[in-house]
């Protein structure tokens, strides 16, 4: 599936004109996160999460857009200066990062159209093709449950599944950017991706939060757990202690995609992976145990990015 644009083809990272506006980068997990709007009675926010439509074709679409940006930049390395590719690592690492967590996103949020099953399948397919093809076991085996990969619960069309595109993949005009909102950036954003991995998430806040929430959604359980409570309380209760967990596993991947890129990121990942078994489901336990994996194979990639260009520069 290509991606329309309407920008020239560059043939290196030099051609690559960089627009100068620094905007606020949002990942996709972060987008799940502020979906918790402030109230005074927190377990209605929470109840209002889990009800509330989270597109996930825009999450997958974005999934696509930063993986061509990915091979995009790729691509153009090979044709540029060392010390041009050098300088423009850390945009390839953002992209990186954006792409896995627009990824995990679609696996945690619940799909409720056959469009969200579609956008779903399409990134599943394409992250287990990518892992069956590096031979990482452990992954392949997260994956596949994290992401529900197996037959689809509605048929969907051959000639649906050719022509579905993800339009949310097309790169929007700085004008229509929001802040706070989960946005496709491109190689040309490059010194808002910059600024992005200067500023990366205080991991240990967010496993501190996803603890928390694990303890409302406890709560919320032993509420329902009691019974005698009416078919509309129930009902709530139940939507309130999906929304807390939906919410505690976006953090919890969170952390340990992120912990790796950051100093002092080992203990909050650890921390991230112990309250992992508090989650009520197997696939959300499975996500967050691909979100380990993911992170540590993107801070390996992000240390040997360092050990280059403190080589180069070196020289």
């Amino acid at each position: 599936m290509t991606m329309q644009t309407n920008i020239p083809p560059a043939t290196s990272l030099e051609d690559i004109v960089f627009e100068p506006a620094i905007h606020p980068v949002v990942d996709d997990l972060d987008g799940i996160a502020r979906q918790l709007r402030s109230s005074g009675d927190r377990d209605a926010a929470y109840a209002n999460v889990a009800i509330e439509r989270f597109l996930i074709s825009a999450a997958a679409g974005r999934a696509l857009g930063f993986a061509q940006e990915t091979e995009r930049f790729l691509a153009l390395a090979q044709a540029s200066p060392k010390p041009q590719v050098v300088e423009c690592l850390d945009m390839l690492t953002a992209l990186t990062v954006l792409n896995s967590a627009s990824t995990i996103a679609v696996a945690i949020m619940p799909p409720r159209t056959a469009d969200d099953l579609l956008a779903r399948e399409f990134v599943a397919e394409s992250v287990d093709s990518k892992l069956h093809v590096s031979g990482d076991a452990a992954m392949i085996e997260a994956a596949a449950l994290a992401f529900e990969i197996g037959p689809l619960p509605i048929a969907i069309g051959e000639r649906q599944r050719r022509t579905f595109v993800l339009a949310s993949a097309a790169p929007p005009a700085a004008a229509i950017m929001r802040d706070g909102v989960p946005a496709m950036f491109r190689l040309e954003q490059g010194p808002s991706l910059v600024d992005f991995m200067q500023n990366l998430p205080q991991v240990a806040e967010l496993v501190e939060r996803a603890g928390l929430l694990l303890d409302d959604a406890e709560r919320i359980a032993r509420m329902i757990a009691v019974g005698n409570l009416g078919a509309e309380t129930l009902n709530r209760l139940e939507r309130a202690r999906r929304g807390a967990t939906l919410l505690a596993t976006a953090d919890l991947a969170r952390t340990c995609l992120y912990a790796d890129l950051v100093n002092g990121g080992a203990f909050p990942k650890d921390r991230a992976l112990a309250l992992a078994p508090r989650l009520p489901e197997a696939r959300l336990r499975s996500i967050i145990a691909f979100a380990a994996l993911t992170g540590g194979v993107i801070g390996e990639l992000s240390s040997a990015a360092q050990a280059l260009t403190t080589a180069i520069r070196g020289h």
